[in-house]
């Protein structure tokens, strides 16, 4: 099976992307924890830049503590809010409505 590749789509997503978020009050980014800026879409930040932020650093239970820590202050840097989960056991997930709230 051949997957062939249509430069349209991605340009269709996009537009879908932008008329979606006009609908939104907050954008929520679950990324791996353990390589937290490669798991992310690069044009997020561009797309959602008038938006808050939440980012889910999800697998914590994974990654070292401490590259949490430093992840979240840089993220936290930002502007944005970041919560730490473990979406396997739900470790974390409880807190996400009163993370939104903030």
């Amino acid at each position: 099976m051949e997957i062939q590749w249509y430069p349209g789509h991605m340009t269709k997503t996009r537009r879908q992307i932008q008329a979606d978020l006009k609908l939104v009050d907050l954008v929520a980014e679950v990324i791996d924890a353990r390589i937290p800026l490669s798991s992310r879409n690069p044009d997020i930040d561009e797309l959602a830049a008038d938006k808050p932020r939440l980012i889910i650093l999800n697998r914590a239970d994974q990654a070292d503590p401490a590259m949490n820590r430093a992840w979240g202050d840089w993220f936290r840097a930002r502007g944005w809010a970041v919560l730490e989960t473990n979406a396997r056991d739900g470790k974390g997930v409880s807190q996400f409505p009163a993370v939104i709230r903030q």
